[in-house]
């Protein structure tokens, strides 16, 4: 996992919480994550050597102060065994320190939303996040899945999903809608515009960028590591 997030220099203690309120919405992400790592008894320390960044940073992102790469959010979520989406707001919940979503197997599912929201995500209803680098996923799921992610990107004009190559478990799948993504795998480009599509293993290096001033718009299916597509014929996986 990438190391080079920014150190920033304001340092606090291990157990150290967020602030009561996050001023931002945007940057709601901190009091979920906060309360997952208490939930695990994980120090604030012991988080940021898992995933390689500095423990300044993760106390910054529970303070509200600091969003987190792309890289970042992944490693946050495998390291706190929780899925990506368990750091959205959800699309109804006002500003300020949002409750967390339960994740694990033993911990109480989310509840089926009534009516026609039990299956219908409307536009305006969307559970979000805002990513550091001008990136905004939204859910198209009424809940979290165990398996699989169903996200829109939103990325404005040069944003840019991390500086960086990384990687995480699992495959994606990505539809652009319009603009355009430059998708990095390896040492490879690829170019996509309006109705291109890629497949790839996210265990491989990538990182998504829009090099272009116009907001460019995909749709992704992230299926996580133990339930990803079935290997070529022949093949075993290891």
């Amino acid at each position: 996992m990438s190391s080079t997030e920014p150190r920033l220099t304001a340092v606090t203690s291990d157990d150290e919480s967020p602030s009561a309120a996050v001023a931002d919405p945007s940057l709601e992400i901190g009091a979920r994550l906060a309360a997952h790592r208490a939930r695990r008894g994980v120090r604030v320390s012991e988080l940021a050597r898992r995933i390689g960044v500095s423990p300044s940073l993760i106390s910054q992102i529970e303070r509200g102060q600091s969003r987190p790469s792309v890289s970042t959010l992944f490693a946050m979520a495998q390291a706190l065994d929780v899925p990506v989406d368990t750091f959205f707001r959800d699309g109804d919940e006002a500003a300020g320190a949002p409750k967390p979503a339960p994740a694990r197997p033993d911990e109480p599912k989310e509840p089926l939303p009534a009516g026609d929201h039990r299956y219908v995500v409307r536009a305006d209803e969307r559970a979000a996040i805002d990513i550091d680098g001008g990136v905004r996923w939204e859910r198209l799921t009424p809940t979290t899945l165990d398996h699989i992610d169903f996200l829109e990107l939103i990325y404005g004009p040069h944003a840019e999903s991390n500086p960086t190559l990384y990687r995480h478990p699992g495959s994606e799948m990505v539809l652009v809608l319009n603009g355009r993504l430059d998708i990095y795998l390896g040492f490879e480009r690829y170019e996509l515009g309006p109705g291109d599509s890629i497949d790839f293993p996210s265990s491989f290096p990538h990182r998504y960028v829009n090099p272009t001033d116009e907001t460019a718009r995909a749709v992704t299916v992230i299926i996580h590591d133990d339930h990803g597509p079935p290997p070529p014929s022949g093949q075993r996986r290891s």
